[in-house]
């Protein structure tokens, strides 16, 4: 075989390593990218959950937090949630979307029906961490959900 075809062969070789380890290095980055805001959004919600308003307000982005002192923020909590699932993931570049299910109880109505909605999330990635972001709704919109017409009784 000539120099000039094993040359050729070479650095198609490693042309074609190189493009296949690269494509596997940017899909182990984005899947690592959704496992952290999976973990950091599951953790903002199993909070939620348990009461636990504080670790929330901890994942609450830093604008946030620097506006509503936490004295303010747990009195925000007016709903009893029953169950949390996280059931899709949209990322692009900082921002995210994630659709959670939730199953709560309103308090303030005296019942105890159990109401089911999926809602949108939203987060923002600051400094290699992800934080809850509160999208500001324009006024007069009402924000687009999935579901919400079905109730269950809580059973004790």
């Amino acid at each position: 075989m000539n120099t000039n075809k094993q040359i050729t062969i070479v650095l198609f070789t490693v042309l074609f390593l190189l493009v296949t380890i690269g494509d596997s290095q940017a899909w182990l980055f984005s899947r690592n990218k959704k496992e952290e805001l999976v973990k950091r959004a599951s953790q903002y919600w199993n909070s939620k959950l348990t009461g636990d308003l504080f670790t929330c307000y901890q994942l609450e982005e830093p604008s946030v937090r620097k506006k509503v002192p936490i004295s303010q923020y747990v009195k925000t909590g007016n709903l009893i949630y029953k169950s949390v699932k996280i059931t899709s993931v949209d990322i692009k570049k900082d921002l995210a979307t994630v659709d959670v299910k939730i199953k709560y109880i309103i308090p303030a109505l005296g019942s105890r029906v159990v109401f089911t909605d999926t809602v949108k999330d939203y987060w923002k990635k600051i400094d290699d961490n992800w934080f809850h972001h509160i999208k500001a709704n324009p006024i007069g919109k009402t924000p687009k959900r999935k579901g919400g017409d079905e109730r269950e009784a809580v059973t004790s």
